[in-house]
């Protein structure tokens, strides 16, 4: 079925849901469609350039995926400096990037645009660590080179045609700056006209963190959660830790009456991939069947809340050579996972017809298989 045919029927099925049994209004409509997404994720000036990159986009569009998530990564030398560079060799080219939003949507894909900022000399910190000692100057001057940072690929996103932009990534000890982070949205605002979403990751650790969220317009989580301590884990396995930490992510999203997206999700394919997914660093054996059983139980439990928009499996690289039986990283690309991605992503269907509405997730579920 082509893509095109299979959106027709799922908008003929939900026309047709509307027309019998009287559940779904008008404004359900737009709702029911949740994002399907990958992130696609280029590091380095011409990581976008060159046949080998729209190729493999062309195999992330044959998921069935309808949304890519496009990484610009800017970096500072610390995270105590107060100073975001955008111009360096790390950075994909404002022409590299502007082309490959547009090659995504002749592809007929759905872009958000998502910058982030990452250390460049310090390996052993990170963006989330962004600010601790900072002083007042300090804030004022970093949150100056944020805005400036920021907008600028807002204003890309803006004259890209992309249908959403993320204002931030993970940027933790950040947030706390009600206002500053106010006034950085205003700014974003100007420049781009599309919806806006902020990746937090404190879902599990800091769940009131944002105090802002009312400032955007859908919650975006970063989820890397510890599910199951087997080595080893079923799916049944995964499918028990998603019970839990759904009704952390539906508290979050029903006390601030958004939706919510998993702005990512991932696993790496390595022996013990399912404990602190996060960690990009872990050594060990090749594990295909961690990544693919973690993949078949969050795509089973992502469908059918009425509060969760969509979510951004990580990552897709734009390097040809990525990904692979041998390989321990995080692309499902030529692993077993992608399969069960493929066949679920496909099925649209499927995504209309779990569709569900009202009670918290572990009410929901009682009784369902």
């Amino acid at each position: 079925m082509t893509r095109r045919h299979a959106m027709t029927a799922a908008v003929l099925l939900w026309a047709a849901l509307a027309a019998t049994t009287g559940k779904l209004s008008a404004g359900d409509g737009p709702s029911l469609f949740f994002h399907k997404g990958i992130a696609y994720t280029g590091y380095g000036q011409d990581a976008y350039v060159g046949e080998g990159a729209r190729q493999t986009l062309r195999e992330l569009a044959s998921t069935g995926a309808d949304w890519v998530e496009i990484l610009v990564t800017g970096y500072q030398d610390s995270v105590a400096s107060t100073a975001i560079d955008r111009t360096g060799g790390e950075t994909p080219t404002d022409a590299s990037l502007m082309d490959i939003i547009r090659f995504a949507k002749e592809l007929g894909l759905k872009v958000m645009l998502k910058p982030h900022v990452d250390i460049l000399l310090e390996p052993s910190h990170w963006r989330g660590e962004i600010g601790g000692g900072f002083t007042e100057a300090d804030w004022a001057a970093w949150f100056g080179s944020y805005r400036e940072f920021i907008v600028h690929y807002a204003e890309m996103a803006e004259a890209a045609g992309a249908e959403m932009f993320s204002a931030g990534c993970e940027l933790d000890l950040t947030v706390g700056r009600e206002a500053d982070w106010r006034a950085t949205i205003s700014a974003i605002r100007a420049a781009y006209h599309g919806p806006l979403i902020y990746a937090d990751d404190q879902a599990e650790s800091n769940p009131n963190a944002v105090g802002w969220w009312d400032a955007v317009d859908v919650i975006g989580m970063d989820a890397y959660p510890t599910l199951t301590e087997n080595v080893h884990p079923t799916v049944d396995d995964f499918k028990a830790g998603w019970s839990r930490y759904l009704g952390k992510l539906s508290d979050i999203a029903r006390r601030w009456n958004k939706n919510l997206i998993l702005t990512e999700i991932g696993y790496r394919s390595i022996e013990g991939g399912a404990q602190n997914p996060w960690n990009w660093e872990r050594q060990g054996p090749v594990d295909l069947e961690v990544q693919a059983n973690a993949y078949q139980a969050g795509l089973q439990n992502a469908s059918g809340w009425d509060w969760l928009q969509g979510m951004f499996w990580w990552a897709w690289s734009p390097d040809p050579a990525d990904g692979g039986a041998a390989d321990t990283g995080y692309s499902p690309r030529g692993k077993p996972a992608e399969r069960i991605l493929t066949a679920y992503y496909q099925d649209n269907v499927r995504w209309l017809r779990e569709r569900k509405k009202g009670a918290p997730p572990d009410d929901r579920r009682k009784g369902m298989n």
